[in-house]
């Protein structure tokens, strides 16, 4: 087949370009840009990192390398089939799992076939496998020396850093953009006491720091097509240090939503409560043998501080003239950040019936005592 121009040479770093039937673009995800290489006999996916995202790309590839070894000593120990029990990497001609060509970072993975990723929840009953795998996740690597992990984008899930940058970016206004979203900055200014709820959990070791995907949203777990049971998590490119209450949270912010994050109609956003319910019985079924108590206490704020913390980093990233998301339109990450607030909103709403399915839940799996209380 003709080559793509931008892709004519990375190609022969990983294939012979004589066997190639066919090259697609994946236009998901906000951040690389994403190609599914089809050869005769294997499918792979060829990625182009973001570099302004990703400042450091070979941080990355380090943080997936060393854990994806990790994980598959661990699936394999559990009878697992390791070609669809985590992500692959597919190794250049040189034998390196990050390629610099062209003034760009490439990588390469090995396609799961038959298997499915959704934007949108298809039944409760995969949301609770998509909770399964967050958790599954976080108890492979519960024992994973953190330590050895680059932090590959400073303060990621640090809320109160977020909001600081984000006053830092209304102050500037460098785009003009500040004065058309004065009541959406009003709203993060008025909730600005809660920004520290995880943060101050981990610095006085209150929570303990684990290995952290931190971004779970439901297009991120491969689930099989026959089974329908979850395989794995992908995109680990933001695997970092962190407190397993972001996982959960984040997994919950799109997954238990009535509504596509840039839905604008916000009459449809709210959250499916019995969609809550399964993941969190997923989750908790996983993470039995390691979670605490303190950190069981935290998960209604693992939900909250994770839709507010995302709801400000698209207004954000809008004011500051849309660097960070891809966006379709000039607004989009408006829109975005308006659906997110909603839901924050929701949360706010909801906590008592949240707190509770989470108690009943804990109860329903045998927990001890001292972990079900409100």
């Amino acid at each position: 087949m003709v080559l793509p121009d931008n892709l004519k040479n990375i190609i022969t770093e990983y294939f012979d370009p004589n066997k190639i039937v066919d090259i697609k673009t994946i236009n998901q995800g906000h951040i690389n840009s994403t190609y599914l290489v089809e050869l005769p006999e294997c499918t792979y996916i060829l990625q182009k990192i973001n570099d302004f995202v990703f400042n450091n790309p070979y941080g990355v590839m380090h943080n997936i390398e060393t854990i994806t070894k990790y994980i598959k000593k661990k699936v394999i120990y559990l009878g697992k089939d390791p070609n669809r029990s985590l992500l692959n990497i597919v190794l250049s001609s040189s034998d390196q799992s990050i390629v610099f060509m062209d003034d760009a970072y490439w990588r390469c993975f090995q396609y799961i076939k038959n298997a499915t990723t959704y934007d949108i929840v298809p039944s409760k009953e995969v949301f609770e496998e998509v909770g399964r795998a967050v958790g599954e996740f976080q108890t492979l690597l519960c024992h994973f020396p953190i330590q050895i992990l680059d932090e590959t984008i400073k303060h990621f899930h640090d809320t109160p850093f977020r909001y600081a940058h984000f006053l830092e970016t209304i102050r500037r206004n460098k785009y003009h953009r500040a004065e058309e979203c004065q009541e959406e900055i009003q709203f993060f200014q008025k909730n600005e006491g809660i920004y520290d709820l995880i943060s101050n959990k981990l610095k006085n070791n209150i929570i303990p720091y684990r290995v952290n995907h931190n971004d779970t949203k439901i297009n991120n777990v491969m689930i099989d097509n026959k089974t329908q049971k979850a395989l794995c998590l992908i995109d680990l490119d933001t695997v970092m240090k962190g407190t397993l209450l972001y996982d959960y949270g984040d997994a919950l912010r799109l997954g238990a939503s009535t509504a596509r994050e840039d839905e604008v109609d916000l009459s449809k956003v709210a959250i499916d409560l019995e969609l809550f319910e399964y993941f969190t019985r997923g989750f908790l079924k996983e993470v039995k043998s390691i979670i605490t108590p303190n950190e069981i206490k935290g998960l209604y704020e693992g939900y909250l501080l994770m839709t507010i913390e995302v709801a400000m980093r698209f207004l954000d990233d809008f004011i500051g003239g849309d660097k960070y998301f891809k966006t379709e339109y000039e607004k989009h990450n408006l829109d975005r950040c308006r659906n997110q607030i909603k839901l924050v909103e929701e949360i706010m709403y909801h906590k008592e019936q949240l707190l509770q399915i989470i108690v009943n839940v804990l109860k329903e799996l045998e927990y001890p005592d001292e972990y079900c209380v409100a």
